[in-house]
């Protein structure tokens, strides 16, 4: 029998309180019209212009008084590893410290935070030095700047809980992935058994949306023509969807 009170495995963390991030004035607030598209595409506004614009700065372009993002790519690197971390063990209760470890390595690669940047359009923001060609910027730089501005956005939102969901949105595609390898692709799994009994797969369906652009989260249900066999919730469409196929596979197992 499954155990209800662990909650779903695919669930995004619960909310890491930090009553830092609350202590803004409104005074500080960004103007909407000083809101670029990189933040939009973040979901995350900074407070502190001048966080942005240091984890922005390749070393490059660093001077005296013009520090550059490296600082910044170590302390998000950090953070990146917690939130990634806390949401693979969220979701996955019964597996071993090295398989957590193995994905997390997956999820948090160089390829995937380039991934991210790529996403998110940091190559036309990052300041560079002479001798670097934006066209061809380097995986690791790319994956750098990444680490940058969630440290940044750490710093300038006082906790854990307001790069979360900007975390895990942008490497919603390295966790799909690593969900699909192995027995863990459990929309592939669920697929292949609505086909072998009822020789037609399942559909999903958006039932909710809801929450902040910096922590939306998804409720989609999976249905075989009118009978709904599970749903689940997620940080993104395609984590929401096998999160209900994980619950429908549960139910079908009990």
């Amino acid at each position: 029998m499954r155990d209800r009170r662990r909650g779903h495995p695919l669930q995004p963390p619960p909310d890491q309180h930090c009553p830092a991030a609350h202590e803004w004035s409104p005074a500080l607030a960004t103007p909407p019209e000083r809101v670029t598209p990189l933040e939009k595409r973040l979901r995350y506004t900074f407070r502190d212009r001048a966080l942005l614009a240091r984890a922005l700065r390749h070393a490059s372009a660093k001077g005296p008084e013009r520090a550059s993002n490296e600082r910044l790519e170590f302390l998000g690197d950090a953070v990146l590893g917690l939130v990634v971390a806390h949401f693979l063990f969220a979701a996955f209760p019964d597996e071993d410290e090295g398989r957590l470890t193995k994905l997390r390595s997956a999820v948090v690669s160089t390829r995937a935070l380039a991934a991210m940047a790529r996403k998110l359009g940091v190559t036309d923001e990052l300041e560079l030095g002479r001798g670097l060609d934006r066209e061809r910027l380097s995986s690791s730089v790319l994956a750098d700047a990444v680490e940058a501005l969630i440290g940044a956005a750490y710093l300038d939102s006082g906790g854990v809980d307001a790069v979360t969901g900007p975390i895990l949105w942008g490497l919603a595609d390295a966790i799909e992935a690593a969900l699909s390898r192995g027995s863990r692709n459990y929309k592939s799994r669920l697929q292949e058994h609505t086909q072998q009994l009822y020789k037609r797969p399942p559909s999903y369906v958006v039932l909710e949306e809801q929450g902040p652009d910096h922590r939306k989260e998804f409720l989609v249900a999976v249905r075989l023509d009118d009978d709904e066999l599970g749903r689940g919730r997620g940080p993104s469409k395609k984590l929401a969807e096998q999160a209900a196929a994980h619950d429908a596979l549960a139910r079908l197992d009990e």
